[in-house]
């Protein structure tokens, strides 16, 4: 009897040992695991049922399920099976919440290597939107605060969409132009308001105060609540006209909440479809100039800025310095074409796709290259730097800036002597650097000088007194001088005009008009020189940037 509980407690002590061994080796196990990200450390929120199953009844048979999917992807896509591929990555994802770096990858592999397989521009563009929305919509949703996801998104905005390596590239800009005029309608950099407006349903109703009733009865009258309105609001970009046979702008006026509405309707879109922060985007307008929203460049430059962020570690360098990268190169992108001056809202047609360098972001993007200087020595930053000048110098001088283009020329040469020669004259250097854009023909030099001469010949008009005045002349000169430029370039460019054309000269003729007319019109002393260019040319009535409700829903088939 004795020995038998002699045994007993020699047995609990070996159990007790054993357990805190096994405790103090779980601890450490755990350690580990969450230094070098081997398990997920916190648990998912707002997770979809199907996440929340797989993640407690799979356990860890769920990374051996994903591996399986994995590979059936890399089959499919060598059998070019893609749209079942759509589905198995929508999986992975579910299946492994946490591996950002497989989901970075099956988006970009949609945008670049699957797109390019198609010859039509539409099919081209649902592949690269659906690259997007992998990583943006789905991969995001579990990984809210993860910069490589940033990163990775913002390669696509900034290389795939921003660069004309693809023959589909004005199509892409010429989409996504259309779906950020839909998202900001009238409240294009509106930023400060979308940003105080309510961002929910108990927020919006705490706004309205006593008129909320109303606005609840309104919405059930129409069988609608707030998330079908919502569902509604997005399908026609604006608070509609007509819902079943009544108008809901109409009520909303009458009871004086359209504004606060819409404006809970836009905030809500910005920030839950398309991730876009007002403050965030107002913050990169205050450091990096007045981006152009609607265009991809801007986008590009907000991920990697939300990316440099979080990459403040010593170990994190490297990334950091390719998030900095992207920011100078797509603020180079954006002070050569990154204004969007004209697009036809009611088809989709490239060639009434026109953008104009954005000189509100010159002195930004010249900064940020010295900056970068600064921070990376030893990283080889000096030749971008200096064909971000060479072209920043050609630009300013062309398009009339030419104190700037100087005082830019004068610090090039202490930047780089051997391209900037200390004995070079400007209007030679320019002159040059403009015969050698034309034979490489690269589309944003050739756009941006035929802009140019078309805009100095409607500021030279605008003084002209008759037709037989030396600015009529000089008008006539520069228009010439623009359409011979313009045949020349298509000429070159050949079989390539879908991916390297330019609008019709017509058009781009009259959107320049338009243009110089409007800026003469800012100014109370210019406002005499509108009025006689109005007498010389017919001023187009039409806008050149679409309304929201003017342009289609886009869909993903």
């Amino acid at each position: 009897m004795k020995s038998n509980f002699s045994r007993i407690l020699v047995i609990l002590g070996v159990m007790v040992a054993l357990l805190c061994g096994l405790s103090f080796l779980q601890g450490r196990m755990n350690a580990v695991r969450a230094e070098y990200h081997l398990t997920d450390t916190k648990p998912l929120e707002n997770a979809p049922p199907v996440v929340a199953f797989s993640s407690v009844a799979l356990g860890g048979f769920r990374g051996l399920l994903a591996d399986l999917l994995w590979l059936r992807v890399n089959r499919m896509q060598d059998e070019k099976k893609y749209y079942e591929m759509v589905q198995l990555a929508d999986w992975i994802v579910k299946l492994q919440p946490r591996y950002t770096g497989a989901h970075a990858f099956l988006g970009w592999n949609m945008a670049y290597n699957i797109s390019v397989t198609f010859t039509n521009f539409e099919d081209r563009w649902r592949w690269v939107k659906r690259g997007i929305e992998l990583i943006r919509d789905e991969a995001m949703e579990y990984n809210p605060g993860d910069p490589e996801l940033y990163r990775q998104l913002g390669w696509i905005y900034q290389h795939k969409m921003g660069k004309d390596m693809d023959d589909a590239n004005r199509y892409y800009r010429v989409m996504f132009a259309r779906e950020m005029i839909r998202l900001f309608a009238d409240y294009y950099a509106e930023w400060e308001k979308l940003d105080k407006a309510p961002l929910n349903e108990p927020k919006l109703y705490a706004t309205l105060g006593d008129k909320a009733e109303a606005f609840r009865q309104i919405l059930a009258a129409n069988n609608l609540d707030f998330n079908s309105f919502e569902i509604l609001f997005r399908e026609k970009a604006v608070i509609p006209e007509d819902s079943n046979g009544v108008n809901l702008r109409a009520a909303f006026d009458e009871l004086g909440i359209t504004e606060t509405v819409e404006l809970c309707m836009r905030h809500r879109w910005m920030l839950y479809k398309y991730r876009l922060d007002p403050v965030i985007m107002m913050e990169c307008n205050q450091k990096y100039g007045d981006l152009d929203w609607r265009l991809p460049e801007a986008h590009a430059i907000y991920w990697a800025e939300r990316g440099r962020r979080a990459y403040f570690e010593e170990s994190q360098i490297f990334k950091r310095l390719n998030c900095d990268r992207m920011i100078f190169q797509s603020l180079n992108g954006a002070f050569q074409t990154g204004r969007l001056l004209y697009l036809k809202g009611e088809e989709v047609d490239i060639r009434t796709f026109e953008m104009t360098p954005n000189f509100a972001v010159a002195d930004a993007a010249d900064a940020y290259y010295k900056q970068v200087l600064r921070d990376y020595p030893d990283n080889r930053i000096i030749g971008p730097y200096t064909n971000f000048l060479v072209d920043g110098v050609v630009r300013l001088y062309i398009f009339g800036y030419k104190k700037k283009a100087a005082r830019w020329f004068k610090e090039a040469k202490k930047v780089n002597p051997v391209r900037f020669p200390p004995d070079a004259d400007l209007e030679e250097f320019v002159t040059k650097e403009l015969a050698e854009d034309m034979r490489e023909a690269s589309q944003q030099a050739a756009q941006a000088g035929i802009q140019s001469y078309l805009f100095q010949a409607f500021y030279y008009l605008s003084y002209a007194t008759d037709e037989e005045s030396d600015e009529y002349k000089s008008y006539e000169a520069l228009t010439l001088t623009a359409e011979q430029l313009y045949n020349h370039y298509l000429k070159f460019i050949g079989d390539t005009a879908l991916r390297r054309g330019l609008p019709k000269f017509d058009e781009m003729r009259r959107v320049a008009l338009g243009t110089v007319e409007r800026k003469l019109r800012e100014n109370k002393e210019t406002m005499k020189r509108a009025d006689n260019l109005a007498h010389f040319q017919m001023i187009p009535t039409d806008r050149f940037i679409p309304r929201a409700e003017e342009i289609e829903a886009p869909t993903v088939k």
